[in-house]
């Protein structure tokens, strides 16, 4: 498959949501966004659009903030702002043609799936997804204390521990009512897929599957963290998401 850089409007402003399509828009196509931080070059996010491919399915990588002077910037990204923007992703491939659209997201774009208004969707994949449930925890809560200093300016949180990181105030405020209310009023098909490694986010990802208002179903990959980089993780992951789109969509039939 040949790939195209893609630039995606954002209504009401001069941004654009940045992408990569692997395809064509008039195949079965997949969104694939990437977690809290990340962009479409993500390893997993990157090589599940290789992935995908040789099954025939076009992806459509993307990036909701990045360095371009027509991108957003991280400061102003909290889940709500992902779920529009998923939302705009979703109306601009079926406006190129795009008649079966999923939606596939790692961690808080998983998320941010959940809090989608439109849900103009065929099916969506949640991969290890974060939880709003995870912010009122005590060592979250003493996490952000201890390792992060709230810059004004930034109107964002930063750490300067290990690789560094900047995530947005609105990010710990602009939430509610929570994942779980959404997942209440969420009527897509869905299947999620959690890490082993963290009792904390299987327990959100059980939940999920019990809250959501459509057919659910989860599964777990073993001997993997959250980023599925352990060997033969990824693998797992591609194939349960290929295998359970296939038998809810038959997506192998084109």
């Amino acid at each position: 498959m040949s790939e195209k850089k893609v630039e995606i409007p954002i209504p009401g402003s001069n941004l654009k949501i940045h992408g990569v399509l692997r395809g064509k828009f008039t195949s079965p196509l997949a969104i694939l966004a990437p977690g809290l931080g990340g962009w479409m070059h993500d390893v997993i996010i990157f090589n599940a659009s290789r992935y995908f491919e040789k099954h025939c399915i076009a992806t459509l990588r993307v990036s909701f903030y990045g360095y371009d002077e027509n991108q957003r910037n991280i400061k102003d990204f909290d889940v709500k702002t992902a779920a529009e923007d998923i939302d705009t992703i979703v109306d601009f491939v079926s406006g190129k043609g795009t008649t079966r659209v999923a939606v596939i997201g790692h961690s808080y774009s998983g998320m941010a799936i959940v809090y989608s208004n439109n849900q103009k969707f065929d099916t969506a994949v949640l991969w290890d997804p974060s939880h709003t449930g995870g912010y009122d925890e005590p060592m979250a809560i003493n996490n952000l204390q201890k390792d992060f200093i709230y810059i004004k300016k930034l109107d964002s949180y930063v750490s300067g521990n290990a690789g560094g990181d900047v995530i947005s105030r609105k990010v710990f405020e602009n939430y509610e009512p929570g994942s779980t209310a959404m997942a209440r009023k969420f009527k897509i098909p869905t299947l999620i897929v959690n890490a082993d490694s963290s009792i904390e986010m299987k327990a959100y990802g059980q939940d999920y599957a019990d809250s959501i208002n459509a057919p659910t179903d989860r599964f777990v990959i073993a001997g993997s963290t959250h980023s599925f980089t352990e060997d033969g993780a990824l693998e797992k992951l591609y194939n349960v998401t290929l295998d359970w789109l296939q038998d809810r969509q038959n997506w192998d039939e084109i």
